[in-house]
């Protein structure tokens, strides 16, 4: 039940990222998750990766528990590689996931999961 209930968080959270990224980046075509961790005390999740199967851009987008365990545009990455694709240099005019969910009226339980309370198993 338990790893069901990660596997079903992780992947809704791959697709807000990617749902992130096909609407802020240039040439974005997919994305690999290879690591998945909760955080230390209990305060999120993060999830690394990297696009269009290219190792250089790598990402590692944060979850934090107050903001509803769903990932909504905090991202970490290299700006001299994954940072030159962006369509914006500024971050303030990055489509959220959120807005993207509203804007193109997806339906929003499709992007939304309860994070596992036991995250280890």
């Amino acid at each position: 039940m338990h790893k069901h209930k990660k596997d079903k968080y992780i992947e809704t959270q791959k697709a807000r990222i990617d749902l992130y990224f096909k609407h802020n980046l240039k040439n974005y075509k997919s994305i690999q998750i290879t690591k998945t961790e909760k955080a230390p005390m209990g305060a999120g999740y993060s999830l690394r990766g990297h696009i269009n199967n290219n190792k250089r851009y790598y990402f590692i987008a944060r979850i934090e528990e107050g903001s509803q365990s769903q990932f909504n545009g905090d991202i970490a990455y290299n700006p001299k590689t994954l940072g030159k694709l962006f369509y914006h240099s500024d971050p303030k005019r990055e489509l959220k996931p959120n807005k993207i969910i509203k804007r193109e009226h997806l339906n929003k339980h499709d992007y939304k999961a309860d994070p596992p309370i036991i995250w280890g198993i």
